[in-house]
């Protein structure tokens, strides 16, 4: 995971309107609570990742991207899918996340996804946008 940090560095440029530095992806993968998932492409670029952080037996989904041609075609949900399948094995039982109040395309596919509403953060990004709080609550072994 941390060979792909350069390639996550990228792909944070056009997923995000505030991306992450290569310093700050590095230091969240570094941490032992960090949970770092990958796809590739055929060629072995980057295809996508997703990013969670475990606490006991809360996690966060802190970061989720995939190149714009797989958008859509199920990547994200196997990402996400396979993260919260390790974080259910490791006894974690619920997992919280925020969007951006502004991403319907993201908040549609959480709730999709069994994602419930848990709050908002007023003014939470940089730019002025709220920060929607989601959870989900993980099922047992």
């Amino acid at each position: 995971m941390a060979t792909d940090a350069e390639a996550m560095t990228t792909l944070e440029l056009t997923a995000f309107p505030h991306p992450w530095s290569h310093r700050q992806l590095a230091a969240e993968l570094a941490q032992p609570s960090a949970l770092g998932l990958v796809a590739h492409e055929a060629d072995g670029a980057l295809a996508g990742y997703v990013l969670l952080r475990r606490v006991l037996d809360e996690a966060e989904l802190l970061r989720l991207a995939v190149v714009r041609h797989r958008q859509r075609l199920g990547l994200a949900t196997a990402l996400v899918e396979r993260g919260l399948a390790e974080l259910r094995a490791a006894g974690c039982a619920t997992v919280f996340l925020e969007v951006r109040a502004d991403n319907a395309a993201a908040i549609g596919f959480y709730e999709r996804g069994g994602w419930h509403s848990a709050g908002r953060r007023p003014r939470y990004y940089p730019d002025g946008v709220d920060a929607l709080l989601y959870r989900r609550a993980l099922a047992g072994p």
